[in-house]
């Protein structure tokens, strides 16, 4: 039997003042920056399917061990170990693993009864892909959210190309171009998020939810919760960051004036402005895989004419021919595993890509009647 403390994912409920319960749920694995596996997803989904059922249940609370996040992403090292598998076990486990995420995040989204993400520290890749999906999303002080997939040859996902498509422009581009780090200020006004709060006042709102007259219905207790994170940004101590985005507003609006990515390469690489900030970005674009920059453009023009399922049905074509293509695996091994920070793209810049490759990496292995995630 294992005990709480080796458990991935810690799933506990607390009574309420009305009779009713809390769900509490704590990705375990601190060490790792909670990042998920393919057990963890599937363990959520399980209990979260239980709970949407338990009418003692009211609403639920989803966190991140630790200090540093609430989960910087997914366990892209047993990824990397399934790209590199021979025979039959190739690719096995990251079919599954993206097939079983994405269908899995997408039933977060889904979740009729007050769902809150705890967004503290690092929330990037497959936690992004639970924390987005929650109903009710707190960023805190130290709050750094970011689709950082193109610094490792994948590509913006767990629906960043419904979300990401649908923010005031062209702050998508920036994100998924750069994969820079949004802070808790900017996040609420981005809509990515609808509270900020001071990490130290968790406790505080446990309490708030404990102390809830609780209802059956599940309208009037999604404004019960709105109602205490509201009271609790009002005596939010001062400590949240200023924006970032707004000193760099105009800087970044002139560099993403048209959605020509050549034409933004050459302006990133003329870029003489003095914020810091946007420096970084052109930095890490440049260093990212020009490949997923051409991919980036067309999700993010594509998603805006998508629902968000089959935003999600799409990336996982994506997916599936990313995994099949070698500037994924060649990312993951200069960054995490031989972490020397130098991957040899399969192409020197975003002018050297050409058409042909960013049509087979968009291009469905499966009729639509045999898509993993048909009847999502």
């Amino acid at each position: 039997m294992s005990s709480v403390a080796e458990k991935p994912v810690i799933f506990r409920t607390v009574a309420t003042r009305s009779g009713h319960k809390l769900g509490l749920l704590t990705l375990n694995a601190p060490a790792a920056m909670n990042a998920v596996d393919l057990d963890m997803v599937n363990r959520i989904d399980r209990q979260l399917k239980r709970w949407e059922e338990n009418d003692d249940v009211v609403a639920v609370i989803m966190r991140g061990a630790g200090d540093k996040a609430f989960s910087a992403g997914g366990d892209i090292r047993k990824l990397y170990d399934s790209m590199c598998a021979e025979g039959d076990e190739r690719y096995r486990y990251a079919d599954q693993f993206f097939s079983g995420e994405y269908g899995k995040n997408y039933r977060v989204h889904l979740f009729t009864k007050p769902l809150i993400a705890w967004g503290n520290g690092f929330v990037m890749g497959g936690g992004l892909g639970l924390f987005i999906g929650a109903n009710h999303r707190v960023g805190t002080e130290t709050l750094k959210l970011a689709w950082p997939e193109v610094r490792i040859g994948l590509f913006p996902d767990v629906a960043a190309t419904w979300y990401l498509s649908h923010l005031t422009q062209p702050v998508g581009y920036w994100m998924a171009l750069t994969g820079m780090q949004m802070n808790a200020v900017d996040c609420r006004e981005l809509r990515l998020t609808q509270y900020a709060l001071a990490h130290s006042q968790f406790d505080d709102m446990k309490a708030l939810l404990k102390n809830t007259e609780w209802t059956a219905n599940n309208a009037e207790n999604h404004h019960r919760v709105r109602d205490c994170l509201h009271r609790l940004e009002a005596d939010c101590p001062q400590g949240l960051p200023e924006s970032q985005m707004h000193p760099a507003w105009d800087d970044i609006s002139a560099l993403l004036v048209d959605y020509d990515l050549k034409a933004i390469s050459q302006r990133f690489a003329a870029y003489a402005g003095s914020n810091e900030w946007v420096q970084q970005g052109i930095r890490q674009f440049q260093a990212g895989c020009p490949a997923t920059a051409h991919l980036i453009m067309e999700q993010l023009q594509r998603g805006q004419c998508m629902s968000l399922k089959e935003a999600v049905q799409w990336e996982l074509v994506l997916a599936y021919q990313s995994v099949r293509h070698p500037d994924f695996a060649e990312g993951i091994r200069a960054m995490v595993v031989d972490k020397d920070f130098r991957p040899q793209w399969q192409h020197a810049s975003v002018d050297e890509v050409p058409r042909s490759w960013v049509e087979g990496l968009m291009k469905s292995p499966w009729p639509a009647a045999e898509h993993p995630l048909r009847d999502l």
